[in-house]
């Protein structure tokens, strides 16, 4: 069963690349046990190819634009914290060179913002705890694969996601699910609990639907395998199996959150996305997907929402994300908006930068876009670890805070906060 669901995995996924021979195919059946005399796993991405196919394939999710609004919304019923490096990601553009992983001590914390190797921005986040693995989101396009793949497995060392979080249905967000040229997660982990979305706007009429119809049947074929899966919906009324609280250690919790869009109806796919917050004794990280301010709005009145430690910044850092309503109640100390700066919709917004500067200036981000339109390394590959006491940031490129590289002197103004 395990091979006939690869299989599958590596058919659609191959139908989803931008760029496929019968030498691709060979060389996924040959990975998976199927005789081949093709060579699997050598193609990367590159920023002209799957990564341009698919840049422009969220016309709702990742516009960056104020046009967004939610008028029409209606009801209806490691980084080794020692070192201060990370490593896995497969040569890029930036020419940095991967370093050795050291394995993280049960209880203790790690949540890794992997380096997508393209231009486009997308969210991909690895938390890990003991031998526990969740991932949230897979990457930018599918391409993206051949960079996180590598990555995570220095860390997922079993092969299983216990936890895999698809938080809404834009391709910014599942096509490294799929994959392409490289296996998708899918493809290359096995996959213990599925939690996604209960509603989207994709269907088989709208546009650019190809990645999430094949984000549908792989996720799917992962349930044929033995995964389960479930709706945030069905987490938070503990609902079939779901639980609104997974134990990932000790004292360490995973926990879905509710906001109206689990059960409205709206125009925007941002708003079905799926939030959630790990709690770690007395630390909170706040996970939102792309939600937009009435999204924001709902989570707030919904959830007795504390203080965070750390905000994956909502949608990029986009200016319909990352509210005033939320952001004064959430009060984050550390940030990372998982974009490529200067991308097609030049996140991250200035807007955003405005709500979080009151509350802190540590904001980190992967990579930005270079006047050839390729992409380079900020941050490169971040991880936030915790002991549960002590929370520390180090990342793969440099440690650098966001206010303090040339891109931001060059392209935004310095908030009056982080003047003082």
């Amino acid at each position: 069963m395990k091979k006939l669901k690869k299989l599958l995995c590596c058919i659609v996924a191959a139908l989803s690349c931008v760029t496929f021979s019968a030498c691709d195919l060979g060389g996924m059946m040959d990975d998976i046990g199927f005789p081949s005399d093709g060579i699997f796993g050598d193609g990367g991405d590159t920023d002209s190819g799957d990564g341009s196919s698919d840049s422009g394939s969220d016309s709702s999710g990742d516009t960056g634009g104020s046009d967004e609004t939610s008028s029409d919304d209606t009801a209806s019923g490691s980084g080794d914290p020692s070192d201060g490096s990370s490593s896995g990601e497969e040569p890029s553009d930036s020419g940095d060179e991967p370093d050795t992983p050291v394995d993280i001590v049960t209880h203790e914390l790690s949540i890794h913002f992997p380096f997508l190797g393209n231009v486009t921005s997308g969210d991909c986040a690895l938390i890990k705890v003991g031998d526990t693995e969740v991932l949230i989101d897979a990457g930018s396009t599918t391409g993206s694969p051949a960079t996180t793949v590598p990555y995570i497995r220095q860390y997922c060392t079993d092969g299983i996601l216990e936890y895999v979080i698809a938080t809404h249905g834009d391709s910014d967000h599942i096509s490294g699910f799929v994959g392409g040229s490289a296996a998708g997660i899918f493809a290359s982990f096995e996959c213990g609990t599925i939690i996604d979305f209960p509603q989207t706007t994709k269907t088989k009429t709208s546009e650019n639907t190809q990645v999430y119809n094949n984000y549908v049947a792989l996720r799917d074929a992962e349930v044929e395998a033995g995964a389960v899966h479930y709706t945030a919906l069905e987490c938070w009324n503990n609902a079939n199996g779901a639980k609104r609280s997974y134990e990932l250690g000790e004292d360490i919790t995973l926990n879905i959150l509710y906001q109206k869009y689990y059960e409205t109806s709206s125009s925007i796919e941002n708003n079905y996305s799926v939030c959630l917050m790990i709690t770690q004794g007395e630390n909170n990280y706040l996970f939102t997907g792309d939600l937009e301010e009435s999204g924001e709005e709902s989570l707030v009145k919904s959830n007795d929402l504390p203080k965070c430690t750390l905000y994956k910044a909502g949608h990029h850092g986009s200016n319909t994300a990352s509210s005033k309503t939320l952001i004064d109640v959430i009060q984050p100390e550390i940030v990372v908006a998982c974009c490529c700066c200067g991308d097609k919709y030049d996140f991250p917004h200035q807007e955003f930068i405005d709500n979080i500067a009151p509350y802190t200036d540590k904001l980190y981000i992967p990579s930005m876009k270079k006047a050839d339109k390729t992409s380079a390394l900020l941050n490169g590959n971040i991880v936030v670890w915790s002991d549960g006491k002590e929370v520390t940031v180090n990342c793969s490129n440099n440690n650098t805070l966001f206010k303090d590289t040339e891109w931001f002197k060059e392209n935004r103004q310095t908030p009056e906060k982080w003047l003082n």
